[in-house]
This record gives C-alpha cells, sequence and structure tokens, in this order.
C-alpha cells in the first residue's frame, strides 16, 4: 500500500469525555494542528508510545482521563498508523491504515526555502510541508530533505536523518523535530559505547558516508539515494543496519504498557 494512502483515515473521532466518531473529509483541516502525533501500531503493540504521549502533552497539555485507554482498545488490531491532534480545542484521534514498513528511502535534495514555521512542534507545519513536497519533491522518491540557510540536510519532511562517518553516528546540527525514533537510536550507540557528534550535514558528505532515514512508521530505513539537480547520489551502505533495524522492531511491547506509564 503506498504512504499517501496513510493520510486518509479509517474513522475520525472526536473526544468529548469518550470517543464520538464523525466523517472525515479530505481537506476539511485548512488550519493549523496546534500539535499532533503519530506512531506504529502492530496488532496492539507499539514502539515506545509513552514517549510519543509525552511528546504530545507538552504542546498540548495533560491528555483527558480515560483518553488513552480507549485509544488503546480501539487500536488493538491490524496494522495501523494512529494520529493524535489539537485542533482548534477539540481532541481527534484517526484511525489510519500503516503502509508496508520501507526497506530503504529515497530522498529529494532541492535548493528550496525552508518551509517550516514552527519545527520544534509535530502538527503545525503539516500543511506548509505537504505543499513544499508537491512544489520540489521528486514524484520517484519517498520525501524530500529539508536544508537550513547553509543548504545542510537538518531532516526530511517526515522523518529524521543520521549519518555515519565510519563507527560514530552524525545527528544534524541545526534546528529540527525531537525526533523519537532518532532519540531511541542515539541513546542505544551512548549505550553500546558508540560516538555521537554533531555536524552539518551535507549532501556531499553522503557521497561516502551511510545515510538513515528514521520515523516510528518505518524505524530505521537506510537512504538508497538522494536525486539533486545535478544528478543522483548513492550513500554507501553501512554493515550494520540490519542488526539496528532488528533492534528497533524488537521494540515493539503491548500498548497497553503505557497505561501505567
Amino acid at each position: 500500500m503506498s504512504e499517501k494512502f496513510a493520510e486518509f483515515p479509517l474513522t475520525e473521532y472526536v473526544w468529548e469525555d469518550g470517543f464520538r466518531p464523525r466523517r472525515w473529509q479530505p481537506g476539511s483541516y485548512v488550519d493549523r494542528y496546534t500539535v499532533a502525533d503519530s506512531w506504529r501500531h502492530s496488532r496492539g503493540r507499539t514502539n515506545r508510545l509513552d514517549l510519543h504521549l509525552d511528546r504530545f502533552e507538552e504542546t498540548a497539555g495533560p491528555l483527558p482521563e480515560g483518553f488513552v485507554e480507549e485509544m488503546v482498545a480501539m487500536a488493538s488490531e491490524g496494522e495501523l498508523f494512529p494520529r493524535i491532534a489539537l485542533y482548534k480545542g477539540e481532541l481527534i484521534l484517526q484511525l489510519r491504515f500503516a503502509p508496508l514498513p520501507r526497506d530503504t528511502t529515497s530522498l529529494t535534495y532541492a535548493d528550496a526555502p525552508d518551509p517550516r514555521k514552527h519545527p520544534l512542534v509535530k502538527g503545525p507545519d503539516f500543511i506548509p510541508l505537504r505543499l513544499h513536497r508537491r512544489e520540489y519533491m521528486d514524484t520517484q522518491t519517498d520525501d524530500i530533505a529539508i536544508t537550513d540557510s547553509s543548504d545542510a540536510m537538518v531532516e526530511a519532511s517526515n522523518g529524521a536523518l543520521v549519518a555515519w562517518d565510519g563507527d560514530t553516528l552524525v545527528t544534524p546540527e541545526g534546528i529540527y523535530l525531537p525526533s523519537i525514533t532518532l532519540r531511541q537510536v542515539t541513546e542505544r550507540a551512548r549505550w553500546l559505547g558508540v560516538p555521537v557528534r554533531k555536524e552539518a550535514l551535507t549532501v556531499e558528505s553522503c557521497c561516502d558516508r551511510p545515510l538513515w532515514y528514521l520515523n516510528s512508521l518505518h524505524g530505521i530505513s537506510p537512504v538508497s539515494e538522494i536525486r539533486t539537480a545535478q544528478g543522483t547520489i548513492i550513500p554507501p551502505a553501512h554493515s550494520a543496519t540490519e542488526q539496528w533495524r532488528e533492534w528497533w522492531w524488537s521494540g515493539f511491547t503491548p500498548a497497553t504498557a503505557v497505561l501505567h506509564r
């Protein structure tokens, strides 16, 4: 299933001392979400759902009593990509199909302005990022890199980026969304004694460095190519990619565990 279909929910619910279903219409949200969050929900199992809820509550405030319990019960079957959002004071739950995880990710690198106005909060920039993809992204790629004023890559429109310089994990300089998957990867690197440093991620540096695309839908997805106006760059593979991917996918636990956070 194409990832584009993940934008369309099976059902939308609004919280009114319990979830009330209502009809969802594509394009109905012409304004920005105050905040949103999403994650892969695989047959009732999730990977650090507690961190996603914590990130959401940092902006939205505490979720109402019963919200998480009902949400977890409603998402207990199938491969889903739920989204929770705060929109005009309403708490919304969208249950969407999850696409198959990508083995690799292809990126567009374009000479384009940064569309983000709220880079540290997930949700308010959804529409600017969607318009940015529509205007600048090569339709044969999976996502587009977001660049800063020095043309270095800080993230992608739907995921985080990290590179490897030998045995050192390289995270981007600049301002970008506090990605849960990026946090997991850097914490594991430090636990393993792997050096971690910040550095500007230039497209040129990826000619000879492995580059990973990270998010809670696809986990760790090696970047297979970067399409630029000058040609296509093929970042090399990292020898330990499969071990890291297996580690991330092994982190799925019953979502009900979050009820005790």
